[in-house]
């Protein structure tokens, strides 16, 4: 047999040197690999790929088939690996057609693997870690029978040398080779042996002299590298690493992270696989003296100071306070590091100095969470709560594919070097009484503590929220706690129960119980009796404060959030810009409230706001203070807006469902807010005048004119019905007589002209539409993101002043066609040019609907599609593609021409035990001309099937019409039959059956299939 290392060197000669395409993997179960550096290298050079969902699975079991695929794509490199082959099979149950039997031939010839006493490999089995790391030292050089890799005690071998190499390097625990490898551990081994220095044998005779052999070996010396690769590795020592003879294009460097600590830093050719910090030699947690790191790293003499570097988040603390210092002995008066901080020592044993880097803990919460696009990856929004980074922002991006809820409190770490953040995960917490509490003058001392059920919590170094100094023991507690279970946020529990506002009360001077009028986030507005009285003085709340309640046994009691935010007042008159009338609101200008869906941020006012502040169990109001008011809002934000017309009151939750309001100058708006920690969690809305609330979230309506109902009277409306695609549902909807669009009121009449698609719509209490505004945008021209096709209805209607006018029907844009190669529509049909102007691809989730001439809508598909040059077309196009479209039919007044696409199929006439004829279509018998691809699934509108009985010499017939879009299969297995029943007593029955089937497919052409059965005698 040919030696191991001469068939190596044979093939990578033939092939020049390996080269590997860039780019590590991003698997989606990248947060449970521990050994990042060695996945993300291994995968780069494609020695190991993950699955096709797009996981990794790290502690999946290494195969020894898989093992055997890692061995030659190490030593082959993966373009000439993939192309091995088994012309025989290795083993009795590795077939020539095995997944890996080209691996595990090549691997078995040259001596690497072998299989068992019966003949078998056994591929499935899980491989051990000697196992393993023997198939790596013999891709390093090191030659099996001369190293005692075989026979007694081999693993033992196997174990000293590996482990003496370096190949378990930064394994976490004990090497433990009886234990099966997984699939990040074989690539920790894989990238150490990258790393790893070649061998070879100098001397390698035997010599026969007679009755004596004479064999000259020597032992495995390092190989010799003089070429353009040494220092490829790491830096150049005249050494052969074994990336260094087979990676040409992969390198690794010293370097550091982005806080400090020192790193290897890998690339493939010159892109960059990553950064990756080495594991400290010292790790802590809380303050360490210096005499501590001095015993810890088992030294025999001091490092001076200025062989010691010490940074902070990254960079040297520009406040000098943490400062290099000697590591000695016997310095117990200085430390590093304190609670809930990870200091990390690194000791350079060569150049015998120490690298110190100390990672703050940070909390935040999360703004928001935003889905990957095609130019951005996806991400959260963290803003920072209490001790904050330097350089940090009032909110941060940071790339994640986790899943954060919004408003989590989440722990984060910041690099002021890279000045961005490094990591985040959600802060646990714990919450409960506090039944003890330890302070020392120092506000953050490391020994003070809060317990919470008298469970001890310590502080971490950059805790926040409510002091010690103000904590009190018997109230409730939130405390969240760091990874390090240190203490590092502290929040009262404020909130007894849901949010209210209040609205009205009134004490026992003119009742005989305390009462007060709140309005619930769920919309509801109650009277209710309260436990105290709110407006006396002792307890007195302001008219507008945001409460969270308690109630027991109807009778409620109130707590006053720490701060609502007021843009209007309840009752009593105000100064400036606020007036004391039944409603709220406030003498806004144009634009001084806004509030849009697609935007976080919410303008309360730019002129003039005041907050009512908690004061023990009191509501204060300060005094107003001038200029803008913004504040942020999120998913989980809570919208109570009131429509004064309706006298009643939609409940929104988050700010994409939430509805557009903006102020002007003559319709005003007032509104109270609560913001805990920089999010808004309730906002109540109070507009003067409903026309300024467009619900956003109710958006895409479509009417079918052709369905109106007559009008129809209730005791609560007056109404027709419409066939409508609403919010994406096919239902029939109710449109008030005199329904409001676009601020203008129709006559009755006129409502029964309307037709086409609205971009949102109100409802009254009893869900009748009340008010429909159309698109700003109606008329396509190609540029703008965001356009449809809908004609705005010529609505005149009553306006603000008298002006009278009449409905007119929406008019639509004229034909439809489509590229299904491109899946693009085609739409408006030039009738001169004999051609479609615009051409727009088609969103994949889009929803097709389609309108038969009496306003019946169903849904329908792309695929249904066809040709149709006088069919009104509807259609929304968000970000240049089409989100929704209508098709409403249109009766050419001509009946259809069978233009193309005739077929036949074959047909089977039998009768059951009943007696009753059935007739059966073949399935694969359908010869459609010019249509090789012919299939039942395809689609047709104006479907009609015939079937036609000739029994003995009678003719029956029966025809099915189908609306909307359905298959060819569809109308046939729902076609009827005439209904015959046989009288056999008489004999056979002579029987032949026709069916003809007719639709409208592709190209507006309509196609005419005919089958037959032939002459069938039943008896």
């Amino acid at each position: 047999m040919k030696k191991f290392l001469s068939l190596v060197l044979a093939l990578v000669m033939t092939m020049s040197l390996v080269t590997v395409s860039a780019g590590a993997k991003d698997f989606t179960d990248s947060s449970k690999i521990q050994y990042a550096e060695a996945v993300d290298v291994m995968s780069a050079a494609k020695v190991i790929d993950g699955y096709p969902d797009g996981t990794f699975n790290p502690t999946a079991t290494l195969t020894r088939g898989a093992a055997a695929k890692i061995i030659c794509n190490l030593i082959l490199g993966p373009t000439t690996a993939s192309a091995l082959v088994a012309d025989a099979a290795p083993y009795k149950d590795v077939p020539t057609n095995h997944t890996f039997a080209g691996y595990i031939a090549y691997c078995q010839k040259e001596g690497i693997i072998s299989g068992y006493a019966d003949g078998t490999f056994r591929p499935a089995n899980s491989l051990t870690g000697y196992a393993f790391m023997k198939m790596l030292l013999g891709a390093l050089g090191y030659d099996s029978a001369k190293e005692g890799y075989t026979g007694p005690n081999w693993s033992i071998n196997v174990a000293k040398r590996a482990l003496n190499i370096g190949l378990d390097d930064d394994l976490v625990g004990d090497f433990n080779g009886v234990k099966a490898v997984n699939r990040e551990e074989a690539c920790l081994y894989s990238l150490n042996t990258l790393t790893a220095t070649m061998v070879e044998y100098e001397k390698n005779s035997t010599v026969t002299v007679g009755n004596i052999t004479i064999k000259d070996q020597s032992s495995a010396k390092d190989m010799v590298n003089t070429g353009k690769t040494d220092g490829k590795i790491f830096k150049a020592d005249g050494k052969m690493q074994f990336a260094e003879k087979y990676f040409d294009n992969l390198s690794v460097t010293k370097g550091s992270d982005d806080f400090a600590r020192p790193a290897n830093v890998w690339k493939l050719k010159a892109e960059k696989i990553g950064t990756y910090a080495d594991t400290a030699d010292l790790t802590y947690t809380k303050s360490v003296d210096v005499c501590d790191i001095y015993k810890d790293l088992g030294l025999g003499s001091k490092i001076e100071k200025k062989d010691v570097s010490v940074y902070v988040d990254g960079v040297v603390d520009p406040e000098n306070k943490i400062v290099p210092i000697a590591i000695t002995k016997d310095n117990d008066d200085d430390s590093y590091g304190a609670n809930g901080v990870l200091t990390e020592v690194f000791y350079d044993d060569d150049a015998d100095t120490v690298t110190i880097t100390e990672v703050n803990t940070y909390v935040g919460e999360i703004s928001k969470s935003v889905a990957a696009t095609s130019k951005k990856d996806a991400y959260v929004v963290v803003i920072p709560e209490g001790v904050k980074p330097t350089n940090i922002k009032n909110s941060e991006e940071f790339e994640t594919t986790a899943s954060f809820d919004d408003d989590a409190y989440v722990l984060y770490t910041y690099s002021e070097d890279a000045k961005e953040i490094k990591s985040v995960e959600v802060a646990k917490s714990v919450s409960g009484e506090a039944t003890r509490i330890e302070n020392k003058a120092k506000v953050w001392d490391a020994n003070k503590a809060i317990y919470i059920e008298n469970t001890a919590y310590k502080f971490s170094n950059k805790a926040d929220g409510v002091k010690l100094d103000d904590a009190s023991v018997g109230n409730e507690y939130d405390v969240y706690l760091d990874a390090y279970g240190y203490a590092i946020y502290v929040e009262e529990v404020e909130e007894i129960g849901n949010y209210a506002l209040l609205v009205d009360y009134q004490n026992k001077t003119n009742f005989n119980s305390n009462k007060a009028m709140l309005v619930f986030a769920d919309g509801t507005e109650k009277v209710v009796e309260t436990a105290k009285d709110y407006k006396g003085n002792s307890n007195k709340l302001e008219l507008g404060t945001i409460v969270t309640y308690k109630e027991d046994n109807g009778v409620y009691t109130l707590k006053p959030v720490a701060k609502t935010i007021a843009t209007g007042t309840f009752g009593t008159a105000n100064s400036g810009l606020y007036e004391g009338t039944s409603e709220p609101k406030n003498k806004g200008v144009d634009g001084d409230f806004n509030l849009t869906s697609d935007k976080a941020g919410v303008q309360m006012t730019e002129t003039k706001f005041y907050t009512i502040d908690k004061t023990g169990s009191k509501s204060v109001a300060a005094s107003d203070t001038t200029g803008t008011k913004n504040v942020q809002t999120n998913s989980k934000t809570i919208f109570v807006v009131y429509n004064i017309d309706d006298d009643d009151y939609t409940v929104y939750t988050g700010i994409k469902n939430a509805p557009k309001i903006a102020s002007t100058a003559t319709k005003n708006v007032s509104a109270y807010a609560y913001v805990k920690g920089g999010m808004t969690k309730v906002m109540f809305i109070y507009a003067d005048d409903s026309s300024i609330i467009s619900d956003s979230n109710k958006k895409m309506v479509f009417l079918a004119n052709e369905s109106v109902s007559n009008l129809i009277h209730t005791k609560n409306s007056d109404y027709y019905t419409f066939n409508a695609v609403i919010n994406g549902e096919i239902k029939e909807v109710m449109v008030d007589w005199n329904v409001e669009v676009n601020g203008k009121t129709l006559a009755s009449a006129d409502v029964k002209s309307l037709n086409g698609l609205f971009e949102s719509y109100s409802v009254d209490k009893y869900g009748v539409i009340t008010r429909l505004t159309s698109y700003s945008t109606d008329a396509y021209n190609n540029t703008e993101a965001k356009q449809v096709f809908n004609n705005t209805p010529k609505i005149e209607g009553v306006d603000s002043n008298n002006t009278t006018g009449t409905a007119v029907a929406a008019k639509s844009t004229i034909g439809i066609d489509k590229k299904s190669a491109d899946y693009t529509v085609l739409v408006k049909y030039d009738g001169t040019t004999k051609d479609f102007n615009y051409t727009i691809t088609v969103d994949d989730n889009a929803k097709v609907y389609a309108v038969d001439e009496d306003g019946n809508i169903t849904e329908s598909s792309y695929k249904a599609i066809t040709k149709d040059t006088n069919d009104m077309v509807y259609a929304v196009i968000e970000d240049y593609l089409v989100k929704a479209l209508v098709i409403e039919d249109v009766d050419d007044g001509k009946a259809p021409e069978v233009t193309e696409g005739n077929g036949t199929f074959d047909v089977t006439v039998s009768k059951n035990q009943a007696g009753e004829l059935e007739v059966n279509y073949v399935a694969n018998s359908f010869d459609v001309t010019d249509h090789d691809d012919f299939d039942l699934s395809w689609e047709g509108t104006k479907g009609k099937v015939t079937v036609t009985l000739v029994v003995d010499g009678e003719t029956f017939t029966q025809t099915t019409s189908y609306k909307g879009t359905q298959t060819v299969q569809y109308m046939l297995d729902n076609a009827k039959v005439p209904s015959i029943t046989l009288d056999l007593a008489s004999g056979g029955v002579k029987v032949k059956a026709t069916v003809t089937v007719t639709f409208d497919g592709m190209n507006n052409d309509t196609y005419k299939l005919v089958g037959t059965s032939g002459l069938s005698i039943l008896g």
